[in-house]
């Protein structure tokens, strides 16, 4: 292997991620724009330099296709599900229920820009609990910068398990762990993670009312992040794929019942914060608040319906056996290029009935049947729906493809091998500590932790092994920074700066955001430095 990392064999398999970066941080162009240029230069590059047959190129690229289409599957299904309920306006009545259940500030922004935005997460994802969140802080007062800021930070640590674990399924899709394997590395992600939630608790505190607001804060922030962390960790280990949506659904209902303390059932101690206006939106001039015509409990059918389906099926053994019996998938024959490279026959399937994508396609479809003979929709909204659905999708749809793909060659035609045995010769035992970074960078990069998982997951991976490393920390690091990098990834805070209102002032974000995530990658390197 060490005879072809030479300068210009690795100065041509990291030309890929260099045009990526050059392309969309330099021109700002988006992902859906520069990641098939990524995987034409990778393409390039493995029928020359590496001299991989067009038939392993075809067949990489297939894997890669395929992979994405089970990604893209999860991605489609999820924003039809938020595109039904926010079509219903169901939305309203999670606002209005989560501002009277306490009078107490802090405890409202935290339960919507840290539990609910995370709780959105669980279940969606892909900007939806920056673009729901956002408004609804400003809604009952917060400054929309900071409305921006909170929900950027609290839905982080969701952003490996949840969204029925779309970017931990793309991580184990490129880096083809085994099932013991991708457990071990699930338990160090899920570690990795509870910095993440413990962090994003502690900043809303402190942004609320510095010290005094963390004092108030910790008795809801150590119960909520105990739920969040410790049940990623605890459900690492028995179904990956819900994860995050259990972890979150739970800490959701922990918060009403945290906000019927008696310190939080009055007026906050901090009597001034900077991050609320002076006046309540909708309370200035004597403004009277429409009452919402659904009910919380009506407004959450999607959402009950995905809980009831995904547990009514995946723990009912008998049903989940008959439903597994129907899959299908393709069948890969052994490749090897010019210079030695193999990659063994492989086979893939899909049980498409108990499929993430499936238990969010069927949720959404209920919750549209309910809303529309509740009388919530107007003339014209499954056009709409299906609408706002396809223009959305078609973005993620070439950039996940085209990540996917790229990954794909760059693993099969050995790429990723010389890449990765040069930066470990460079960075040597140093090499943990800047796991966490490169998964930062790749969230930064594409707006995406399933994004930067594609990118770099078999990077990270074969590094790992190279430089004969802990593969399971090291990649465990990767998605906790690809989760942390989600905080300032571009794609986000555009959404939240838009929907809040102050679009243009996403550097303003960044003075806030940057800094957290680069520290809080730190955390997460010097611990992967230490057990790597």
């Amino acid at each position: 292997m060490e005879a072809y990392v030479t300068g210009l064999n690795w100065f041509l398999t990291f030309l890929p991620i260099a045009v990526l970066l050059i392309l969309m941080i330099g021109f700002r162009w988006g992902a859906a724009e520069a990641g098939p240029i990524g995987w034409i230069i990778a393409t390039i590059a493995a029928l020359t330099v590496f001299q991989a047959p067009l038939t392993l190129v075809a067949l990489e690229s297939v894997k890669g296709l395929w992979a994405a289409f089970l990604i893209l599957y999860i991605v489609i299904s999820a924003i039809l599900i938020y595109e039904v309920t926010q079509e219903a306006d169901a939305f309203e009545p999670f606002r209005r229920g989560i501002e009277r259940f306490s009078p107490n500030r802090l405890i409202q922004i935290l339960a919507f820009g840290w539990v609910f935005a995370s709780f959105l997460q669980g279940i969606t994802g892909f900007g939806v609990p920056i673009a729901v969140a956002a408004p609804l802080l400003v809604g009952i007062g917060v400054r929309p910068l900071y409305a921006v800021i909170i929900p950027l930070v609290g839905h982080a640590w969701n952003n490996t398990f949840g969204t029925l674990a779309v970017a931990w399924l793309t991580l184990k899709e490129v880096t083809a762990l085994s099932e013991a394997d991708a457990a071990v590395t699930a338990l160090y992600a899920a570690g990795f993670i509870w910095v993440i939630s413990i962090a994003g608790g502690l900043l809303v505190c402190w942004l609320y009312g510095r010290l005094a607001g963390v004092r108030e804060g910790l008795a809801a922030v150590i119960p909520i992040s105990l739920v969040q962390g410790g049940l990623t960790i605890v459900l690492s280990q028995w179904n990956d794929t819900i994860n995050g949506f259990i972890a979150s659904v739970v800490a959701f209902a922990l918060i009403f019942v945290i906000g019927k303390l008696p310190q939080y059932q009055r007026p906050s101690v901090v009597r001034s914060s900077r991050i609320f206006t002076d006046v309540p939106r909708g309370e200035a001039a004597g403004d009277e608040l429409p009452q919402p015509q659904m009910g919380v409990h009506q407004a959450f059918t999607p959402y009950y319906s995905l809980l009831g389906l995904t547990f009514g099926i995946l723990l009912i053994t008998p049903i989940k056996n008959a439903l597994e019996f129907f899959r299908f998938g393709l069948s890969y024959p052994e490749t090897v290029t010019g210079l030695g490279f193999a990659n063994g026959s492989t086979e893939t399937s899909v049980t498409i009935f108990t499929h993430a994508g499936t238990f969010l396609l069927a949720a959404a479809l209920i919750g549209y049947f309910t809303f529309a003979a509740m009388g919530a929709f107007r003339q014209g909204s499954m056009q709409r729906i299906l609408g706002r659905t396809l223009d959305k999708s078609v973005p993620s749809i070439i950039a996940v493809s085209s990540l996917v793909t790229m990954s794909f060659v760059l693993r099969g035609s050995g790429q990723a091998e010389v890449l990765a045995y040069g930066v470990a010769e460079v960075a040597g035992g140093f090499y943990p500590f800047l796991s966490p970074y490169i998964g930062v960078l790749g969230a930064f990069m594409t707006s995406s932790n399933l994004a930067s998982n594609a990118l770099f997951g078999s990077f990270q991976q074969v590094t790992a092994q190279v430089a004969n490393l802990n593969e399971f920390a090291i990649l465990g690091a990767q998605t906790a920074g690809g989760a942390t990098g989600n905080t300032i990834a571009p794609g986000n805070v555009l959404l939240g700066t838009t929907t809040a209102g102050i679009l243009g002032r996403e550097g303003d974000v960044l003075k806030v955001t940057l800094p957290l995530a680069l520290l809080i990658a730190a955390v997460i390197g010097v611990v992967a430095l230490i057990v790597a």
